[in-house]
């Protein structure tokens, strides 16, 4: 019988394994957890009903009251209940932030795409204009050589290059 008078850590700031003060029930001796401590060590499965009726029997003798206990089961069950409400919270603000970043990347992706192709047909047209119209001193407008084909004479390139020919210094 000594399973039934068993009491759990109890001192201020302990906690129960789903991290819940050790139990409320008002008679300070006996509640909710110490019930699930117990039947999780008795074989339930073989007997339930057997099992439950000396189960209520001893803790009557022990003068445990079976409604003490059902109070401070649901006290636990609103805790667990508030605390699993609260962590589904969390979740869906930790979704919205992953949604924000994702549309920034998906932003970010197409921004640097359309600048790599930008770039590209910078350096093709840089390399068309490098060929005989560097020559002869102006661009060929009539073939309708490129997107960036101008009149006039090539003097050089709007920005400084490096030495790889990007455009960047």
């Amino acid at each position: 019988m000594s399973i039934f008078a068993k009491k759990l850590d109890t001192t201020p700031g302990s906690t129960d394994n789903l991290g819940f003060p050790p139990s409320t029930a008002s008679s300070g001796k006996y509640g909710i957890t110490e019930a699930i401590q117990l039947m999780r060590t008795l074989p339930v499965e073989q007997n339930a009903e057997l099992v439950v009726r000396v189960v209520r029997a001893t803790l009557a003798s022990l003068d445990v009251h079976l409604p003490v206990i059902i109070e401070d089961a649901l006290r636990r069950q609103k805790a667990i209940q508030d605390r699993i409400a609260a962590i589904h919270g969390q979740i869906a603000e930790l979704e919205k932030q992953l949604d924000v970043h994702r549309k920034e990347i998906g932003a970010l992706e197409a921004d640097l795409k359309e600048t790599s192709s930008v770039k590209e047909r910078l350096q093709m047209a840089e390399k068309g204009a490098g060929g005989s119209s560097r020559q002869s001193g102006r661009t060929d407008t009539t073939s309708g050589g490129g997107a960036f084909s101008a009149p006039g004479p090539i003097s050089k390139p709007p920005f400084p290059r490096d030495d790889h020919g990007t455009g960047v210094t």
